[in-house]
């Protein structure tokens, strides 16, 4: 499943499931409130995000994982100009997926193909990650209305001190819970968990992360060579 990046969520606009966790003496909802306040002031500063990228997805039935690696550059959108995001695998395959506002394109080499659709579309087939966890702006709305959101816990990934959040949706889906680790230091996610409802999963993450260095729109840009046959399912 070849999926991404949350859009970050309003304080104001979500609904707050209180938890028994709490950190020093704040409340579990004044604390998750500053959590979500924090998480949205870097994504208004954020201007690019450049990061190595992991991603595990694991089969419970047969306690198999899958791993994928690859790099990903990401702007939001500004004003009239879109969002956009790229994702390029780089073992064990070389698939790219990119974004450009609602647009899709996900090109496979082995395959020699090339799905070209919008989001709507990509979210019934094995994209479909990309509609949770992308989103771009426009989702941030949505999020609030779709899903109930809690603090569990401060905790240590790959050196990183963050803290997680986890998303349930208050209706059927194909994901039953995504949590969030959110970087201390920058507010920004730093790593994923999708949990579907059959028990699988697949944790995304993060690594060596670079905010606001200079990424042109066109780096966003899928070259395809003639010859790829275009699909517009998955």
């Amino acid at each position: 499943m070849k999926n991404f990046l949350i859009s970050m969520i309003a304080a104001g606009l979500v609904s707050v499931v209180p938890v028994g966790a709490t950190t020093g003496s704040l409340a579990p909802q004044q604390l998750l409130t500053g959590i979500l306040n924090k998480m949205e002031k870097a994504h208004q500063e954020l201007k690019s995000l450049r990061a190595e990228l992991l991603q595990q997805k694991t089969n419970s039935q047969i306690g198999i994982t899958d791993n994928e690696y690859g790099s990903m550059i990401y702007k939001p959108s500004t004003g009239r100009g879109k969002g956009r995001l790229r994702i390029d695998y780089t073992r064990p395959t070389k698939d790219t997926i990119a974004l450009v506002g609602d647009n899709v394109i996900f090109y496979q080499p082995r395959l020699n193909q090339v799905f070209k659709s919008s989001l709507a579309k990509a979210a019934k087939g094995k994209a479909g990650g990309l509609t949770q966890l992308i989103g771009l702006d426009g989702s941030i709305k949505s999020l609030a209305s779709n899903y109930n959101i809690e603090f569990l816990k401060d905790e240590t990934i790959n050196g990183q001190k963050t803290t997680l959040l986890r998303l349930t949706p208050k209706t059927a889906g194909q994901f039953s819970a995504i949590d969030i680790w959110v970087n201390q230091q920058n507010w920004i996610p730093a790593q994923w968990k999708l949990i579907e409802r059959n028990g699988d999963y697949t944790i995304v993450s993060l690594r060596n992360v670079q905010l606001n260095t200079p990424i042109s729109d066109g780096a966003f840009n899928v070259a395809i060579p003639s010859g790829v046959k275009v699909v517009d399912k998955i």
